[in-house]
């Protein structure tokens, strides 16, 4: 069999783009006798060309303006590492497209954003468009669902979908960290940005599952229409109660299908121990498929770090040669103008609340009272002892309510006098 050669031009020399040369640079001979391929890197472009790295950029073609990179006839593969779900990395995408060029991008904002319409002009002119490293880092989950290894209907996709989130929350739990300590291991390890804002904040989960959404159900809708909330407001006392309850606090994203409506939402759950799913650690990611015929399939795999969502961009360059791989998006013939988005506030379930109140006899009285005119029952009640300033830390934990009346009572209960800090709620998700 002839050695197929293809160029790559990389846009991006971050974290993830400099794994991705370091990879090329070690693995070209494997490529070459595993898969017949001969990968050469012919043009790299970054903001800033005097910047240290972990490769010798005098290898390489410098390219000033990464768009002149398109008009290079030898270049067969565009790798867009530079973020942003707009400005030149879409830009990128269109022209790499309509050129006939493939594009590759580990950009889960882009794809959210613009991933039917990549996909579309990828179409138009017969061109390649892969984007595994944008969901999952190191868990291939497209591939599962393109390959036809899910044979039933998918209900429920959920998961960690981001590994900074969950080195954060294992740090606290395992090592008794604050979560600003945690975050800042995390960021000397280089499991979260300078900046993590979109990483805590649930965003970058939330584009996540905008994608997901769209393979497995077929199903768009705005960012904005995900319900999305962060771990910020997580504290180490939230972690040693879900301990004591027999729980972790992880960061789920949820995705659910359910007579044509589909009810996305972010946002940090307490799952049992006892659960696979609380099993996954520090960095790692994981993606639960529930599917009507095989009940649950799970995928672990890095989801922060260099290496982990370098090879998985290394491997969708190697996947676009395979000429028989499915679509993943569809835009005419989908279902997705028969679905519907579902608000949180139909979800019914438990949930564990905490609030600190003045240290004066009747507080609890009086805050049962609420709970009890809505008819919400409480599974378990706590007055902890680390009372501060005179204020001291309720915890609550209800048996199944909507969603919509537990935020009902919250919201009368916040207004009174006799409470003294934020109510934080966690949902408690049993899977």
């Amino acid at each position: 069999m002839s050695i197929r050669k293809i160029n790559v031009g990389i846009v991006g020399l971050g974290t993830v783009g400099s794994g991705l040369i370091e990879i090329i640079e070690k693995k070209k001979n494997t490529f070459k006798k595993l898969y017949n391929l001969n990968l050469a890197i012919v043009g790299v472009s970054a903001k800033r060309k005097t910047k240290k790295r972990s490769f010798n950029i005098k290898n390489y073609i410098w390219y000033q303006d990464p768009l002149k990179m398109l008009n290079n006839p030898e270049i067969d593969v565009i790798v867009e590492l530079i973020g942003g779900s707009d400005g030149l990395a879409l830009e990128l995408a269109e022209k790499s497209l309509r050129k006939g060029k493939s594009f590759v991008t580990a950009n889960k904002a882009l794809v959210a954003k613009h991933g039917v319409k990549i996909f579309e002009l990828s179409n138009r002119y017969n061109s390649r468009f892969s984007f595994e490293a944008s969901v999952g880092g190191g868990i291939p989950i497209i591939r599962l669902t393109q390959n036809s290894m899910i044979v039933g209907k998918i209900k429920n996709i959920y998961g960690i979908l981001n590994g900074t989130c969950n080195y954060i929350l294992s740090k606290m739990r395992e090592d008794n960290l604050p979560f600003k300590k945690a975050l800042k291991n995390a960021q000397n390890l280089g499991f979260a940005e300078s900046d993590p804002h979109d990483d805590i904040s649930g965003n970058d989960t939330a584009y996540k599952l905008a994608i997901l959404s769209k393979l497995v159900f077929g199903f768009s809708n705005k960012i904005s229409d995900i319900f999305v909330e962060g771990i910020t407001n997580i504290e180490e006392i939230d972690i040693k109660m879900a301990s004591k309850l027999g729980y972790r606090i992880v960061l789920l994203g949820i995705s659910n299908l359910n007579n044509n409506k589909v009810m996305q939402r972010v946002h940090p759950s307490l799952v049992p121990n006892n659960s696979m799913i609380a099993k996954v650690n520090n960095e790692l990611n994981t993606i639960v498929v529930d599917d009507e015929f095989t009940d649950k399939i799970m995928i672990v795999g890095k989801g922060a770090g260099k290496m982990p969502t370098a090879a998985s961009v290394m491997s969708d360059i190697l996947n676009i040669v395979d000429e028989n791989k499915k679509k993943v998006f569809s835009s005419k013939a989908n279902k997705s103008h028969k679905l519907i988005s579902q608000n949180i506030d139909k979800r019914e379930g438990k949930f564990y609340i905490r609030m600190g109140v003045d240290d004066k006899p009747g507080v609890l009285a009086d805050i049962t009272l609420f709970f009890k005119k809505q008819k919400i029952s409480i599974k378990s009640m706590f007055q902890l002892d680390n009372k501060i300033k005179n204020i001291v830390p309720l915890v609550f934990v209800t048996h199944k309510v909507t969603e919509k009346k537990i935020k009902l009572v919250l919201k009368r209960i916040s207004i009174l006098d006799i409470i003294k800090t934020k109510i934080t709620l966690i949902r408690i998700e049993d899977m």
